[in-house]
Parts: C-alpha cells; sequence; structure tokens
C-alpha cells in the first residue's frame, strides 16, 4: 500500500501558463490609483503583476504593484465617509481595499463601495462575515465543520460495563461515529495521556442499542452498551462523536463547499457584475473561524474519503485524532498514543489527507467558482492557529494568492520562505503578507518600522503588502482620533488620523511599490533546495524564534534556499538539466535534506515518501549535487511498512552516486558548497548579513539586497523603530552573477544611475555595497545600454579608486569624490591607472548645535476626550513654535514633551564665497523619528533614504546663506497615551528631529 502523494495534474494547481492567465484575470493586474473618478475599471487598470520594469513604471509603479490595505469598517460609518476614504486611499497610492473584518456592509452601502471602488480603479477583496459564514447557519447543521470528539468508561480486565454511550461534554448535537476498547498500556489514565495497546483494539459500534436517527446523515446521537472486558490489564471504552465546532460549511467536502458558496451568490447577487469589473479576490485568514488552513478532524465522509486517500481504515486509529479536553477545538496535548512510532506515522497520513481533502474540495472547486462567477481569486493564508497540521508548501502551490503575516511568523525571515518557495517552482509572483500587526502596539508603529519589517518580509519572498489595518472613521461609541477595530491593542491604525501617514504616505507606498515591482520580475532563482515535508508551521515567536534551518552561516555566506516537498518535486519543470534542477525556474545548483531541520516533528527529518527518493536518486544521477545533512531518511512518512524498504533501496543507491556528499551538520553545507564550485549568485567578499533575492528576465538580473544586522531585536516589537541600536550597518564587495553593467535603483526616489564602479568577469560584475543596518538596496544587471532609458556612459568604467567613490557625470565622463583633499589613484576598466589631485571642499560642519526654528502641529482631540461620534474625528493642530539652542528629541523639549504632530525645522548654513558650482555635500541627519522630508533653498530634495536619513544635496546649495527645512511626521501615540488609560504604560518615542545632523562637503573630479 502507499499513501497518495500529489500529482502534477491534481495537487499542483499551478502550471506557469495558468496561473499567469488565471492572476490577470481575477484582477492581479488592478486599476492605477490615480485613476480620475469619471474613468472605468477597465478603462484604468495598469499592466499585470509581474510586467516587465521600465525607467518609466519604476518611477510611477502601476497598481499592481502597489499596496493594499484591510479595511476595518464601522456600522455607523455613512457611505458619503467610505467613499471619502476610498478616495483618499487611492491619493496615497493604495491600489486595493479587503473589507469584512469587523462590519461588514451589504446592501445599498455595498454597491456603493463598489461603485467607487471601480471608477478610482481600486480592487475590493471580500473576507469574512457571509465569505466564511452563511447568516444564521448553524454549528448544528449537517454541513457544519465537524471535530471528533469522545466520552469515555474505564473497565477492568474481566468486568462488564452496562449503560448510556459515554459523551463529550458539549451543549452542540453530537453524533455517533465508533464505539472501540483498548487495554491500556499500564493503567488507564484519568489526566494527560493515555498509552494503548493498539492490537487489543474491539469494535464495539455494532453493539450499541437504543439509537434514533436525530444525528447527521440519520445517524444516532444517542446509545447503550453492554460489554465485558476481556480479562487481564485495564481497559477504557472511547465512543467517538463528531460534533461541530464551527458555524460554518465543512471545508473538507465539496458538500460543505457548495453550501457556501450558494450562500454568498445570494449575498452577492446584487453587486455581482460590479465584482465582475472590479477582479480583486475573497480573502481567507489564517484563524480557524475565519477558514485559513483546517484544524479540523472529522467530516461527514471522512471514514470512506481516508481510506481511499490513505489506503486504509481510519476507525482502529481514531484515538491518535483527540485531544485532552474531548471536544475542546482548542486543546493542544493528545489525548491518546499508541507506541510513537504508529501515533507520528499516522498522524502524517491523516494529515496529508486532510490536506489533499481540503485542496480538492474546497480551494480548488472555491477558486473555479470565484474566477468563473466573479472574475475574483482565492487569497489564502494556509496555516493556521492551534498547530493547523496541512502542508503549507502544498497548499500554497494551489492557490491563486498566497498569503502569510508579521503577527504570525514575528519578522523572522526563515519562516516565510516554504511559501514563497510554492511560488518560485509555479511561478505565481503573487505573495501578499498582512503586515504589520504588533501586540499591544496600537498607534505606536511608525511608517519607518514598517520598512523594516517589510525588509525582513521582502527578504523572505513577499511580494505584496496589505496594511493591517486601516479603519474606517466615525463610530458611535469611538473616542478620539476615530473608530478602531483595534484601539488599544494591535498596530496599526492607519489613515489620515495619524500625522505620519497624512504627510508622507505616498512616499512610503511609492517606496513599497517600486520593491515589489523588482521582485516579481521575470523568474526567481535560488540557490539551493532544502528538501521539506512538514505539517505544522509554529509561531516563532513562541518557538525561541524557530527557524527551520537554524544555522545562520549558510546565508551569511550568500546562498539563498528554499524548501522543496513532494509536491513541489511532481512540477512539470522539477527536472534536472546541466546539474541544475528547475533550470526553467529557481534553477537549484544543489538539493539538501537535512535530518536536522527544525521543527523536530517534521515529517522529513528522518523520512521520504519512496516516489520521492527515487525521484531524488535520478536527480543524483542526472548530475544535480545532493548533500545529505546528518543521517539519510530510512522510512516513509506514513504507516505502510512495505514502502520503508523502497527508500532504503533509494537511500542505498543515493549514497553510491559520485554527486552525493555527507555532511555532520547545517554548519559545515556552505564550505561543502564551495569545495564543490558552487557559488551564490551574490557572494559577499567575506561572511555578511547580506540576505539576497535574484530574479531574472530575458535579458536583466535583479538583485534586492538587505543588511539585517539582526534576525530578531531582543525587544521587539516592543522597541519597534526606537531606535533599533543593535542595528549595524555592513559594508562589502558583492559578487553578482549576471552579466552587463550594474544600475542602481533607487526605491525611495524612483531613479535608475548607472553604476561607475565596478568589477567585471566572465559570469559575474563585482559591485560595493554599503547600507545601514535594516536598510535594503536594489542593483541590476544588463549588457543592454539602453536597457533603463538614456543613460550616457562611456566605454570605460572604473575598477578601483582610493578616492571615496566613483560617479558618472552627466556626459557619461568619469569622476571621483573625496570629502579630503589628496591625490587618489584610480584604476579604470582597460587597465590605466589615473592620479588625481582633489582639493578640500570645505570642513564638514555640524548643525546639531547650530540654532533651530521648529513649528509644530500639535494634534489632539478637538472637542473633550471621550466624546464619541462625528465629533470625536476631529483633531485639533495647534501650533507650537520653539526656538532651539541644539536638537533634542520632543521628549526633551517641555512644550512637546506629550505632543504627536508634525514639526517644520528651519536653519541656516552659511558657505564661503569660495564654494563652486558641482560641490557635492551630503546630509546626515542622524535619528529621525517617524517620516521626514527635506527642502533646501525653497526646493524639496528628492525622497531622503528614511532609514539612513541621508541626502546628497550639493544641487541645491551655494555659496552664502542657505535654508534647511526638515520636516517630520510623528505616530499618535506619545499624545495618546496622555489621553487614554489603556495606553499610559506604553514608552514616548522619542519624536522629531534628534540628530546628530552633519553636512559634509565633497569634491567632484573628472579622471582624466
Amino acid at each position: 500500500m502507499n499513501v497518495r502523494r500529489p500529482s502534477l495534474g491534481r495537487r499542483s494547481g499551478g502550471t506557469l501558463p495558468f496561473v499567469v492567465a488565471l492572476l490577470t484575470a481575477a484582477g492581479i493586474g488592478v486599476a492605477v490609483p490615480s485613476a480620475s473618478a469619471g474613468q472605468t475599471s477597465a478603462e484604468s487598470r495598469s499592466a499585470a503583476l509581474g510586467a516587465r520594469l521600465t525607467a518609466a513604471s519604476f518611477s510611477d509603479p502601476g497598481s499592481a504593484d502597489r499596496p493594499w490595505v484591510r479595511w476595518t469598517l464601522s456600522a455607523d460609518s455613512s457611505i458619503a465617509e467610505l467613499q471619502r476614504e476610498l478616495k483618499e486611499m487611492a491619493s496615497e497610492g493604495i491600489a486595493g481595499a479587503e473589507i469584512g473584518q469587523g462590519y461588514f456592509p451589504s446592501g445599498d452601502k455595498l454597491t456603493a463601495l463598489f461603485k467607487t471602488a471601480n471608477s478610482l480603479g481600486i480592487a475590493l477583496s471580500l473576507s469574512h462575515g457571509p465569505v466564511s459564514a452563511p447568516d444564521g447557519f448553524s454549528i448544528d447543521d449537517d454541513q457544519a465543520r465537524k471535530q471528533l470528539s469522545y466520552g469515555s468508561k474505564a473497565v477492568g480486565g474481566g468486568k462488564s460495563i452496562s449503560g448510556a454511550l459515554p459523551k463529550p461534554s458539549t451543549g452542540n448535537r453530537t453524533t455517533l461515529v465508533s464505539v472501540l476498547a483498548y487495554r491500556c498500556s499500564g493503567s488507564c489514565a484519568t489526566s494527560g495521556a493515555t498509552t494503548l495497546d493498539k492490537g487489543s483494539v474491539v469494535d464495539l459500534t455494532s453493539r450499541v442499542k437504543n439509537t434514533d436517527t436525530a444525528g447527521v446523515d440519520g445517524g444516532t446521537t444517542t446509545g447503550s452498551l453492554e460489554w465485558t472486558a476481556p480479562s487481564g490489564g485495564d481497559w477504557t471504552v472511547l465512543a467517538f462523536w463528531s460534533v461541530g465546532v464551527q458555524a460554518q460549511p465543512d471545508l473538507l467536502t465539496k458538500a460543505g463547499t457548495k453550501t457556501l458558496t450558494g450562500n454568498m451568490d445570494e449575498q452577492f447577487a446584487p453587486v455581482r457584475q460590479f465584482m465582475r469589473a472590479n477582479g480583486a479576490d475573497f480573502l481567507y485568514d489564517s484563524h480557524t473561524g475565519d477558514r485559513g488552513s483546517p484544524t479540523d478532524t472529522w467530516s461527514n465522509s471522512m471514514k470512506a474519503d481516508f481510506k481511499r486517500e490513505a489506503g486504509y481504515s481510519i476507525t482502529d486509529y481514531l484515538p491518535l485524532l483527540v485531544r485532552q479536553g474531548s471536544s475542546s477545538a482548542s486543546a493542544t496535548a493528545w489525548a491518546f498514543e499508541f507506541d510513537s512510532k504508529t501515533s507520528k506515522k499516522f498522524r502524517n497520513d491523516f494529515d496529508q489527507a486532510r490536506t489533499d481533502l481540503w485542496i480538492d474540495n474546497h480551494v480548488t472547486p472555491l477558486k473555479k467558482w470565484a474566477k468563473s462567477t466573479y472574475h475574483y481569486a482565492i487569497r489564502l493564508q494556509p496555516y493556521g492557529e492551534n498547530g493547523a497540521a496541512v502542508d503549507s508548501i502544498q497548499a500554497a502551490a494551489n492557490l491563486d494568492r498566497v498569503e502569510t503575516e508579521t503577527l504570525w511568523f514575528g519578522d523572522e525571515v526563515d519562516n516565510y520562505l516554504p511559501e514563497a518557495s510554492a511560488n518560485h517552482m509555479t511561478g505565481n509572483k503573487w505573495y501578499s503578507i498582512e503586515g504589520s500587526a504588533a501586540v499591544n502596539q496600537a498607534y505606536a508603529q511608525t511608517l519607518q518600522d514598517q520598512v523594516i519589517r517589510m525588509n525582513k518580509a521582502y527578504a523572505g519572498g513577499v511580494t505584496k503588502l496589505v496594511y493591517h489595518t486601516y479603519p474606517s472613521d466615525t463610530g458611535n461609541t469611538s473616542t478620539w482620533p476615530g473608530y478602531s477595530l483595534f484601539p488599544t491593542s494591535f498596530s496599526g491604525s492607519w489613515g489620515d488620523r495619524n500625522p505620519d501617514w497624512a504627510s508622507d504616505a505616498k512616499v512610503y507606498n511609492d517606496y513599497f511599490a517600486r520593491n515589489q515591482l523588482v521582485l516579481t520580475q521575470g523568474e526567481a532563482r535560488t540557490d539551493v533546495a532544502v528538501y521539506s515535508q512538514n505539517y505544522t508551521y509554529q509561531q516563532p515567536y513562541n518557538q525561541n524564534d524557530l527557524q527551520y534551518w537554524s544555522d545562520p552561516k549558510l546565508s551569511r555566506a550568500g546562498y539563498t534556499r528554499d524548501y522543496v516537498n513532494p509536491t513541489l518535486l511532481d512540477e512539470p519543470n522539477a527536472t534536472v538539466r546541466n546539474k541544475r534542477l528547475a533550470a526553467d525556474g529557481p534553477d537549484y545548483k544543489a538539493l539538501i535534506l537535512d535530518s536536522t531541520q527544525l521543527p523536530a516533528a517534521a515529517a522529513s527529518r528522518d523520512s521520504i515518501p519512496a516516489d520521492t527518493a527515487k525521484k531524488i536518486l535520478g536527480y543524483a544521477r542526472a548530475g544535480l549535487p545532493v548533500i545529505i545533512v546528518g543521517a539519510a531518511p530510512s522510512t516513509s512518512p506514513g504507516i505502510d511498512t512495505k514502502a520503508d524498504s523502497g527508500v532504503r533501496s533509494a537511500m542505498a543507491a543515493l549514497l553510491k552516486q559520485r554527486s552525493v556528499h555527507v555532511v555532520a551538520s547545517e554548519a559545515d553545507v556552505p564550505a561543502l558548497l564551495k569545495k564543490l564550485g558552487i557559488k551564490p549568485s551574490a557572494e559577499p567578499a567575506t561572511d555578511s548579513p547580506l540576505l539576497s533575492v535574484h530574479r531574472q528576465d530575458a535579458d536583466t538580473d535583479y538583485y534586492w539586497l538587505y543588511n539585517q544586522s539582526t534576525v530578531t531585536q531582543d525587544d521587539e516589537p516592543a522597541t519597534l523603530f526606537e531606535p533599533n541600536t543593535s542595528a549595524e550597518p555592513t559594508e562589502t564587495d558583492v559578487t553578482l552573477q549576471g552579466h552587463g553593467t550594474p544600475y542602481q535603483l533607487n526605491t525611495w526616489t524612483g531613479e535608475i544611475t548607472p553604476i561607475a564602479e565596478y568589477t567585471a568577469h566572465q559570469d559575474s560584475v563585482t559591485v560595493h555595497v554599503s547600507l545601514t543596518g535594516d536598510d535594503s538596496t536594489v542593483i541590476a544587471l544588463s549588457p543592454d545600454p539602453k536597457r533603463f532609458g538614456s543613460h550616457r556612459t562611456g566605454s570605460l568604467h572604473v575598477v578601483s579608486t582610493t578616492a571615496d567613490s566613483a560617479v558618472l557625470q552627466p556626459d557619461g565622463g568619469l569622476a571621483v569624490t573625496a570629502a579630503e583633499a589628496g591625490t587618489y589613484t584610480t584604476v579604470l576598466s582597460n587597465g590605466r591607472k589615473v592620479t588625481t589631485k582633489v582639493s578640500s571642499a570645505g570642513p564638514a560642519v555640524d548643525l546639531t548645535t547650530a540654532p533651530w526654528s521648529l513649528n509644530a502641529q500639535d494634534w489632539r482631540p478637538a472637542a473633550a476626550y471621550g466624546t464619541t461620534g462625528a465629533d470625536a474625528v476631529r483633531t485639533d493642530k495647534r501650533t507650537v513654535h520653539v526656538d532651539l539652542k541644539r536638537l533634542t528629541a520632543w521628549t526633551g523639549i517641555p512644550e512637546l514633551k506629550d505632543a504627536s504632530g508634525v514639526g517644520t525645522y528651519t536653519t541656516t548654513v552659511t558657505l564661503p564665497s569660495s564654494w563652486k558650482k558641482g560641490t557635492g555635500a551630503r546630509l546626515g541627519l542622524g535619528q529621525v523619528t517617524d517620516s521626514f522630508s527635506l527642502t533646501v533653498n525653497g526646493t524639496e530634495v528628492p525622497t531622503p533614504n528614511q532609514l539612513s536619513a541621508t541626502a546628497d544635496i550639493g544641487t541645491y546649495l551655494h555659496a552664502g546663506k542657505n535654508t534647511i527645512t526638515v520636516q517630520v511626521s510623528t505616530s499618535l501615540i506619545n499624545r495618546l497615551r496622555t489621553l487614554n488609560s489603556a495606553l499610559s504604560s506604553r514608552t514616548a518615542q522619542p519624536n522629531g528631529l534628534v540628530g546628530p545632523v552633519t553636512l559634509t562637503p565633497y569634491s567632484v573630479t573628472r579622471v582624466g
């Protein structure tokens, strides 16, 4: 007997042409946010997700690349108010709004929202509410979601029992499944887990009397039993019952799915035409009650379905499916065990069967229905609370749109990778994140922290931000600054109620959109694949920052990794060509079997399906390097022991292949890869905290590089960006695989510029990378000189220079920059060495202690705090003027110590008459909290990097007096903590421009 594993036709959900066509039709190419209200959705649509990046699209990304928001509505909001909020989103660079968490609108309100969203080109996603559960649906309905529960009765050997069947403690309808008796291994425990002798099982179901037909499908809800236990040992009689656990249709049967979709068809009939024009998606959240990955252990047809899936009867194994507490859906401890090997193998079989049933009977029909009926996609977070046990990689490979979240995975990059890996193999480019909820951080999260957390997500393969959350304004019981589903708990409550969002949302959303545009180009390229078959994806912050691959040396050496399971190895591109796996996809250079990977419960630590083992043997014979960490798998994951011999045979043959290598630990892998001549796509000169994402299209290699200076901040998310003092800068040379000229893609300004200093090799290019802590950058390689516009470049470039840097001049000539006078040597690409004498541009100027004028808007409620309704939304933005002798945080300024708002700082710097046009000057602002903009002599400087807080302002300076203005916008927490007792324990943020602020002139001198 073989446990049925995912096959290409049934399981992959994911051949590339189908995925591309589906996502395009289902609304990934949603409309441009800036479209005028008079445009129809079709008229204003931009290119689909993953459209070819150009200089124009990078400067102003289309809606397919822009962030969405989780729009939590108040039932008290008027249609006019909600329409206004949609228009605000469009102006702020938001391309999609997900509704349903909180209040789900219906009737005229829902119709009005769709009409407005379509006119603005905003995708309107639906979640929760009728998307999850029909109105009035009962937990006792025949098609309700079900859990297997039990009642038990102890009986001594040779003793008899007589009477009513034992039942679980629940008020919900129960339907009898089976009655079984087992001898306990030892005494039958009255608390904790009981170990049973599986071989002793006696099926007593046929002996049940006094039944009725009031249960599901005419089953019995009652019964009695008379039975005498065999002599010897203690016995337990277990009556197993199916019990409704959610007032929702079943997730594991097609009948349940049909019940759900039928209700939605009734609910959405009035807006169906608007939905088809909108083409967004239905979201299913990770929470069990929101229909994320199922924790359900039963369905009306589970007995037959499991036997078809696994090849054997589930009946004798029922004790292994129930938790202590009998009917509690949230219980985590198992109530019964057989021997540990049998228990683990059966649960692997069950988790695989449940994954298959969920995908076959729910996810796949739901996708087809959504697409054909509404032109909608299915977006789903395929993991869940209470240790939802499904294969998330397999689920992700079958979804239209995969989503993860910062709350569950706690900014651990490694934990975003399994779902990203599925996308990399199937070609799906949508991987969104519910970002960035933080517990007990209401109104405290900054936009700068949002950047840091998204950088971690992008490093894990995420390609789309969905803000958590954007609340509507008015609630009849809500106080200032307005309605929020999480007024004192989760962050954030984004929108114009926040000074930073009101001032700079568009700037940040442009930044996120540019990153997301880069991260969907072409195909993902990943260095190595790590085999993983896992059903439980724990929350890292509850598991000591759990990482599946726990040794950091692999990433510090520059290697990227994906996680592949049997589903992905059944993909059509999972073949070996030129010693590469999936050469038409991620192009893996090696495959790793890791017997030490976490969590310890992962099936792949010691087992592998026999068919998959044979497939990997074929890879090795085709020349793919295969690395085994520790011991090779020796068994199959499931109950079937006949498959074990096939595994052992395949592994024995695998170990004889010249392309197969064994190491003791994960820490040994990087050195072995280098010994084998396998280099990372982005290789740092020395071990580095840099993480990379490599995307490749027909003529361009894109490298997204991130300085993960700390994996998890010690007190994150408590500190957020206040500031992250443990974040260290990094500076190193990085060798990037690819050809042509390297270009810097500035995700803050949208500018693309050729890099003047680099070394070209036969199949790679080496560039210098310098990043502040938690910051990222994008470098592209292209042999086409017109790939990103008409940049004027000469035939030569700089290979190295002893000056500070090399730059291209507007006419294509080369120059070096230096902050200090001296003689510098530059090596050109033709081998010529050029000596350049540089004069001083002037000394650095410390502006931290210069006089600054500060005009600060102090945001506070216009009505008395505690006022509710429409008046609660109004904000008094009174201006406070302060003359500062030196820069300090607002918490150190008496007039602003509790203030939140927008501060405008102005100072004057006088430059000597010898100042020459063309002289450069770098302005470093030091610590700034939160978002900021910069103006010099009345001209706004293109968006400075909001993390490094630096800008080149030489172009805007002149001899004599120069005016520098910095506008800084904050979160609301400092004011709210003085008003709301539930927020009073929150530490005040060091708002404003803190510094040190330094202006550093530098000379720009042509080379040669």
